[in-house]
């Protein structure tokens, strides 16, 4: 559980670590302003286009390998990154990062339900326990990137905030056949096919490129709209293959399940609001209120230990209340903070931002337990690579399209505000304040998915009864 763990965290802090660093990478490699986002954006694109496929690898050819070939791929593409001299380099590397997170991502998550089944009582509470460990790992690894590296860049330059992956990936691989039971995944060597791989491959990195590209050259460029309605043709011509399909890419009857559905659901929503918001928070600190790369880290870190705090909770709280009570509540707290945190007037952090940071981390820590636990349970076991797969897809998809979305609208908000506002900081502060705030319109969009979907009912009368009920 621990090496699973520590893999999942490892590839969940490396999609946030290098945003603090763009700065000096920008100065180092020579990156044009314009062409820098995509050391962030290259490596979202690949893991997000490759998700589906990269849950199934695991599948199809055995979970522990399919994790240790990952890790491993992982690792070299982060020495090439450390080692980059050039902009078009390390942007590879990026996109050969997200890749190899693509894979190692699901499969982690499959193997953990594979480590932990669910055959008796007993042991449906302990996965129960994992899967909240695991979904507290999801929740402070993003956060705890931003602290990380500022911490890295400010001590050894840019280029640790990738060579550090390497040791930690290539270790995790080597330690995978001792720790991993052979028997973890069953492995299945069926017909890969490899049209339907090459279709939602295809139409998931468009779409999401269609997301990233879109604040910039316009919502309706024809090339946005062209981009898009091939996208759309992709992945409708491969669910219409799913369908018919005797050894499916993605199993569809798993969303038969009401939970997982659920589940899917509120995580693109939570995750369209979570990671932008942590965004904009390190670039306010750093560009309104002067902090160093370091100091930004610090002062971002409350969120991550209150997300490790309620996400410790998370699994005590779902032992003597009903996912839907759970999530419900840190739904609240998550809006709560969000509405607090949009005030922010360029005044001292303490504060502007502490309480508001500490509400944020309590109520996502709940959230990400709890949909995880309810969108990974009550699946048959050749069904767990699959459902793994999508709800990862459905995170790095609401993370995408809620940055693209806040990020215009702080755009439009900051360049309206240069007629009435006198100085820089005050129209990025206006910017950064609408984007925080309407963050919390996917939230409460969440919370009607709960009621909805997420499985409610009476307190459970032992910690035995708290295991999700489909």
């Amino acid at each position: 559980m621990t090496l699973l763990v520590a893999s999942h965290f490892l590839l969940n802090l490396d999609s946030a670590i290098v945003e603090v660093a763009l700065p000096s990478i920008k100065d180092d490699l020579g990156f044009a302003l314009a062409s820098l986002s995509w050391v962030a954006n290259a490596y979202v694109l690949a893991f997000g286009g490759f998700l589906l496929l990269g849950s199934r690898l695991g599948d199809l050819f055995g979970r522990r390998s399919v994790f240790s070939a990952g890790l491993l791929f992982f690792a070299l593409a982060s020495l090439v990154g450390g080692l980059a001299s050039s902009p078009a380099v390390l942007v590879a590397a990026r996109a050969a990062q997200g890749l190899a997170a693509a894979v190692v991502s699901p499969t982690a998550l499959a193997l953990l339900l594979a480590v932990f089944p669910d055959r008796t009582p007993q042991e449906k509470n302990q996965r129960n326990r994992a899967l909240a460990t695991l979904g507290a790992v999801a929740a402070t690894g993003g956060s705890a990137g931003y602290f990380l590296g500022g911490v890295l860049t400010d001590a050894f330059g840019w280029q640790s905030t990738f060579l550090v992956n390497v040791p930690l990936a290539a270790g995790a691989a080597l330690l995978a056949p001792r720790l991993l039971p052979r028997s973890a995944g069953p492995g299945l060597r069926g017909r890969f096919d490899i049209i339907s791989a090459l279709m939602v491959s295809g139409g998931m990195t468009l779409f999401v490129y269609v997301l990233l590209g879109g604040s910039s050259v316009g919502w309706t460029n024809s090339r946005t709209l062209g981009l898009g309605v091939l996208a759309t043709a992709l992945l409708a011509t491969f669910v219409r293959r799913q369908r018919t399909s005797s050894d499916p890419l993605l199993p569809l009857g798993i969303f038969k399940h009401r939970a997982l559905r659920g589940a899917n659901v509120v995580a693109v929503l939570i995750n369209m609001a979570i990671g932008p918001v942590i965004f904009f928070l390190s670039l306010y600190i750093q560009q309104v209120l002067d902090y160093s790369a370091l100091a930004a880290g610090l002062a971002i870190l409350p969120i991550v230990v209150t997300i490790t705090v309620s996400s410790t909770m998370a699994s005590w709280l779902l032992s003597h209340f009903s996912q839907r009570a759970v999530m419900t509540g840190g739904l609240i707290m998550f809006t709560a903070g969000l509405l607090w945190m949009g005030q922010i007037s360029g005044g001292a952090y303490a504060a502007e931002l502490l309480g508001p940071e500490c509400l944020v981390g309590l109520g996502g820590g709940l959230v990400f337990v709890t949909f995880t636990v309810s969108g990974t349970t009550g699946l048959d076991e050749h069904e767990s690579g699959s459902a793994s797969g999508v709800l990862t897809t459905a995170q790095k998809l609401g993370a995408s399209t809620g940055l693209a979305a806040l990020a215009t609208l702080a755009e439009q908000r900051s360049k309206a505000a240069t007629a009435t506002t006198a100085t820089s900081a005050e129209v990025l502060t206006a910017g950064y304040q609408v984007a925080i705030l309407a963050a919390a319109i996917p939230v409460l969009a969440a919370l009607a998915a709960t009621a909805v979907w997420i499985p409610g009912g009476k307190k459970p009368k032992s910690a035995v009864d708290a295991v999700p009920q489909l």
